[in-house]
């Protein structure tokens, strides 16, 4: 994965920092921004996507505005073969409120933008195709902010808040927002976890990591992402199962096994219900997608 200016602050003086990905597989660990925006566009792949308490499915042409402290993830799975499988490219601009200063977000022209990102702090995403509609204005943007970057945010911000065209993604109830003191150690659980999934983990190496008991840490996890430790493992090992079921000639019970499950009947259970349909079902379904 290539990643520009990965390690650039955005702080007053340089409130915009632009970073451009190609890969073939996402993996980023979950985390969050206690002082910024994130626009996100990934274009091509399929995966899941953490934000706060909402894990949805992406597929190609994915817009998503996160507002400050929400841990968010993009994960894709390979998909089989490398050669034959195309990069998801990605777009990511962070930038906060100095870009427009108090004075402008308090005049009615701003108010639009301004109850756009108040809602961005539960996460939105945006339809397709608004999406595509505002593809080149991503695509104009360069690597070192300039004049035109600002007006391009602000165009950007302008049409996504105008259309409409969105839904919010974590709950009603969500209200964890991440701590500046935190983000070293909330940083290295997840980038363990999805590094292990695959593997047989166990929450005590987890906890032992973030320096706390078994109990301390299931409250920790649960209450910055609402899911229990085992149902998120459970969810990055399914979304790995899914992509091997679609592209792979594997039988079922070797991708099970391979996707970190031990038992066949517990798979074809928690599948179906995180999918609708047993995993051969949905490798029929797939099929005649692709077809």
């Amino acid at each position: 994965m290539r990643e520009v200016n990965q390690h650039q602050k955005v702080d007053r003086r340089n409130p915009i920092k632009i970073n451009a990905l190609e890969s073939q597989n996402l993996n980023f660990p979950l985390h969050y921004h206690t002082n910024q925006y994130e626009m996100t566009l990934a274009l091509g792949g399929r995966g899941i996507r953490v934000v706060g308490d909402n894990v949805s499915e992406f597929d190609e042409n994915d817009l998503v505005l996160v507002g400050k402290g929400i841990p968010h993830t993009w994960i894709s799975t390979q998909s089989g073969d490398q050669s034959s499988q195309s990069n998801i490219q990605v777009i990511v601009v962070h930038f906060n409120s100095y870009i427009f200063g108090d004075e402008l977000l308090s005049r009615n022209e701003f108010n639009h933008i301004k109850d756009l990102l108040t809602l961005s702090e539960r996460g939105l995403s945006f339809g397709v195709d608004i999406t595509k509609n505002i593809l080149k204005r991503f695509y104009q943007f360069t690597l070192e902010p300039d004049f035109s970057t600002y007006m391009n945010i602000m165009e950007i911000l302008n049409t996504l808040a105008e259309s409409g065209d969105y839904k919010t993604l974590c709950s009603d109830t969500y209200s964890y927002k991440g701590r500046l003191d935190e983000t070293n150690k909330f940083e290295a659980i997840f980038n363990y976890i999805q590094s292990n999934y695959l593997n047989k983990i166990k929450i005590t190496d987890v906890a032992t990591l973030a320096g706390m008991n078994d109990s301390a840490f299931s409250h920790y996890f649960k209450k910055r992402t609402r899911y229990s430790f085992t149902d998120f493992i459970n969810l990055l090992r399914l979304n790995h199962a899914a992509k091997q079921i679609i592209y792979k000639h594997k039988n079922i019970a070797d991708i099970c096994f391979d996707s970190g499950f031990n038992n066949l009947s517990n798979f074809n259970r928690m599948f179906k219900k995180w999918k609708g349909d047993t995993p051969l079902q949905y490798r029929k379904k797939q099929a005649h997608l692709e077809a």
